[in-house]
């Protein structure tokens, strides 16, 4: 959350939810990165990280 600058939580909570759903919930082995990458695209937070 601080380094996107997503200050609300009822968002980010939505968000992970969303991220998760695309990523599949049934996947046992979730990777930090690849959820952190989503994430990243869904707020459209790209150029914080080039």
């Amino acid at each position: 959350m601080k380094k996107p600058g997503v200050t609300d939580e009822a968002k980010a909570n939505e968000a992970i939810n969303q991220v998760l759903e695309k990523y599949g919930k049934s996947n046992r082995n979730k990777y930090r990165v690849v959820v952190y990458y989503l994430l990243t695209k869904h707020f459209g937070k790209e150029d914080l990280f080039k």
